[in-house]
């Protein structure tokens, strides 16, 4: 990703989440949004390190693998919700490191201290489920008083067992209610012409879910 790329991204982001702080399900969203929620919860220090990936291979992970990645995570789903065209998934774990590419290099986010959650926004098409790329998305989490707690883009990335997603580690003060709140940009993604017309407005969608204090 190009400096300018990850400028662009920045500044879409900023755009949708100051859309969603005028008021979450305005009317120019594409389609309103229907939710469900279920309960989740947990675990802790950001430190950011640059790391050149050069031109290193591996050996592709066996499927066994990412079985075995996936559930070390301990993956929980929190809910899920459809707005017009597009079904998000909620799923949170431990919070995690993650590498990023950010200004033509490879970075290392750690959790930062008080980070107690990795969020990971799975985005798929409402009918087929097909994983959508390209996406921006911008999360806040609300608490039941409507205090935000955390707030940012999400940054989009794969992991073994878990597929393409967008996600980061955030601070989930308390046990208690949420509401997760979400603004998703378009796919920016060369579309064949059955979906030309898909996924091409910026749509908003709140997913609401009662944490527990552990993720697992």
């Amino acid at each position: 990703m190009t400096p300018t790329r990850t400028t662009a991204l920045a500044a879409a982001a900023a755009l949708a989440l100051a859309g969603a702080v005028a008021g979450c399900g305005g009317s120019d969203d594409d389609g309103r949004v229907q939710a469900s929620g279920t309960t989740a919860g947990a675990h802790a220090g950001h430190d950011m390190e640059g790391m050149d990936m050069g031109g290193t291979t591996g050996a592709p992970p066996s499927q066994a693998d990412q079985q075995a990645h996936a559930s070390t995570m301990q993956m929980r789903r929190l809910g899920t919700a459809t707005a017009g065209d597009r079904k998000v998934e909620l799923d949170v774990s431990d919070p995690t490191t993650f590498t990023v590419p950010e200004g033509g290099r490879f970075v290392t986010h750690r959790p930062r201290k008080g980070e107690n959650a990795h969020v990971m926004l799975m985005l798929s098409d409402a009918e087929t489920g097909d994983r959508l790329p390209d996406a921006t998305i911008t999360l806040r989490i609300v608490d039941a008083a409507g205090k935000v707690v955390s707030s940012g883009p999400q940054y989009p990335m794969i992991g073994m067992g878990m597929g393409l997603h967008y996600g980061d580690n955030v601070t989930i003060p308390k046990a208690g209610k949420y509401t997760a709140q979400l603004v998703v940009g378009p796919p920016m993604i060369g579309r064949h012409g059955d979906v030309a017309k898909r996924w091409t407005a910026t749509t908003r969608a709140e997913i609401p879910f009662t944490w527990e204090g552990d993720a697992r």
